[in-house]
Parts: structure tokens; C-alpha cells; sequence
């Protein structure tokens, strides 16, 4: 399993709203050759001891043949990437943060998935 693309970001499954942060998951956003994962960060428990601040566990896992497309979407301000499954499932991804739009990163990731795809 190769690793096309690592980035930190929002996600969700369905389309953003208007308060896209709260709505969305925060963690990492991952393209392999064989699958889109979205890995949120766990919570944390300050009351735990060893609690690791790295703590992840895997919210969506996309397997690169039930995606039908990807592409770039601007929603308001930001913007998004949208993946359209063959079952007919939205997920929103976004990369924006409060300097950035995110519209550089989205459209190089769109155009990975898609690329990904082909592969596939």
C-alpha cells in the first residue's frame, strides 16, 4: 500500500454547512492507491494517565473502487473536496483553516483521488 497523500483537515460525511468547523471532524485525511481513509483524533481524558495526544482511530474508509468521482467545490468561502461514492454516499473534505480557503489543497487532492481511481 502506497501513500499518495497525507494532510491534516476537516471531514464529514454529506455537505458542509454553514459552521463547516463544528460540523466536521478534525483529524488527518489519507489517499493510499487502494483507499481514502479519514482519521479523526480520539478524545482525549485528562484524568487517564498515559493518555497519548497522537491517539487516532479510522472514521471513514473509502476504498478507491466504490468511489464514482471526486472534485473541488467552493461552499461559501471554502473550499471543499467532494467524493461521490457508487452507493450513493457524499463526503466532504476540506483543508481550509483560518488563513487559508484551502483552495490550493483541494484541488490538488481532488485531482489525486481522481488519478487514484484510474489506477485502480
Amino acid at each position: 500500500m502506497n501513500i499518495l497523500y497525507v494532510s491534516e483537515g476537516y471531514f464529514c460525511e454529506g455537505e458542509v454547512g454553514k459552521d463547516w468547523q463544528l460540523n466536521m471532524q478534525y483529524g488527518k485525511i489519507l489517499l493510499t492507491d487502494q483507499e481514502i481513509s479519514l482519521v479523526k483524533k480520539s478524545k482525549i481524558s485528562l484524568t487517564e494517565i498515559g493518555t497519548s495526544v497522537d491517539d487516532f482511530h479510522k472514521d471513514y474508509q473509502i476504498p478507491l473502487t466504490k468511489v464514482k468521482k471526486a472534485y473541488s467545490f467552493k461552499q461559501r468561502k471554502i473550499y471543499t473536496v467532494i467524493i461521490e461514492t457508487r452507493d450513493g454516499y457524499i463526503f466532504s473534505l476540506t483543508m481550509a483553516d483560518d488563513k487559508s480557503h484551502g483552495k490550493k489543497k483541494s484541488v490538488e487532492l481532488s485531482e489525486l483521488i481522481n488519478a487514484a481511481i484510474i489506477n485502480s
